[in-house]
Formats: structure tokens, C-alpha cells, sequence
């Protein structure tokens, strides 16, 4: 318990230091207006991804892992935004889901010099899980017929073992032993 204090109250300190570049204040997630938009995250300096793709933020998010590589505590905002195209599903489905988009996450990444924590708020819960290692991966597509040649992964794992293709196949995987407790928080495509 006291070691979970311990990251809420480093993590509260964290976030009075800004989203991204850590000079403007922060907002706690709790606060953040149901309607926070793509634009308005982009204007706070978070990292912003729009259809899995790094479209913003990659300036702070280049400082808060130079940060954390140097044991320095750091903490930055991730705004994840998805849009459904008609031309990628099928019609019925769009029909079905289109009033259901864009879908929003809003996560906090902090790093308190030892573990990175990453927090979001969930049907009203806040929840908190802990990694010991952020990983960097960098590679062609994992598919000829991917519509990028290359790309750059940060991933949160607790194995600093594990290959981005160990991740891979363990989230396409119908074996249960297969998946491994990973998370990506960063993605840049290369087309």
C-alpha cells in the first residue's frame, strides 16, 4: 500500500510540472472535459496519435524518454484518437458503428526514475498499472501488404527480454499462453 502512495503522490507531483514539456500545468484526467478534442490535446502538448500514427508531440516525447533514460523523473500525456473509414470496413458495420467514432483515450505515462506508471480513467475508475521497462523497437512492417514500409514502437513491458515480434504474435495468438503484459504507448509509421 505504501509503495502504491508512493506512485499516486509522485505521479500528482509529475503532473503539476505539465503535459509533455513539463512547463505548463497539467490537468488531472479526472478533470479533463468530457469533450477534450484532438485539437485541444495538440494545443496541451500531449502525444497525440490518430489511427495508431504519431501525429503530434513527438518533440516531448523525445524529452520525456531522454528523461527517463537518464533516471530523471518525467511524465507526459498520450491522447489516442480513431476515426472509422467506410472504405476499410464493410458497409453494414460502418452503418452500425459510425455514430460510435471518433473513439478517445486519454492516458498519463509517468516515470518516477525506477518504474513507469500509466494511468487512465475507465467507466468513471481510475486505473494504474506499472511496468519496470519502456522498450524501443524498430523495423520493416510486419506485412508485405502493410501500408508502411518501417516503423519506431515504444512498448511498457516487465520483460526487457521480449521482441517486438514476441509481442506480435502473442496479440494475434488464439493460444492463451501466448500473450504477454505489453503495452504500446508510442508509434511512429514510416510510409
Amino acid at each position: 500500500m505504501k509503495k502504491f502512495a508512493a506512485i499516486v503522490l509522485t505521479f500528482a507531483c509529475l503532473l503539476c510540472a505539465g503535459c509533455g514539456a513539463m512547463e505548463k500545468s497539467m490537468t488531472l484526467l479526472a478533470e479533463l472535459p468530457s469533450d477534450y478534442s484532438l485539437e485541444q490535446a495538440k494545443a496541451d502538448g500531449c502525444v497525440v496519435h490518430e489511427d495508431g500514427d504519431v501525429s503530434a508531440g513527438q518533440e516531448v516525447w523525445g524529452e520525456f524518454v531522454s528523461a527517463a533514460a537518464a533516471g530523471k523523473s518525467a511524465a507526459v500525456r498520450l491522447y489516442d484518437y480513431y476515426t472509422l473509414d467506410p472504405e476499410s470496413c464493410a458497409p453494414e458495420y460502418y452503418e452500425q458503428e459510425k455514430d460510435n467514432y471518433p473513439l478517445i483515450f486519454v492516458k498519463d505515462l509517468s516515470f518516477d526514475g525506477s518504474v513507469y506508471a500509466l494511468s487512465w480513467i475507465e467507466d468513471g475508475k481510475e486505473y494504474i498499472r506499472e511496468y519496470e521497462y519502456l522498450l524501443r523497437y524498430e523495423d520493416s512492417a510486419e506485412s508485405k501488404t502493410a501500408l508502411y514500409s518501417s516503423y519506431v514502437r515504444y512498448v511498457l513491458t516487465r520483460d526487457e527480454t521480449v521482441t517486438w515480434h514476441d509481442i506480435f504474435h502473442g496479440m494475434v495468438s488464439s493460444q492463451l499462453g501466448d500473450w504477454i503484459d505489453a503495452v504500446s504507448v508510442y508509434t511512429d509509421l514510416i510510409y
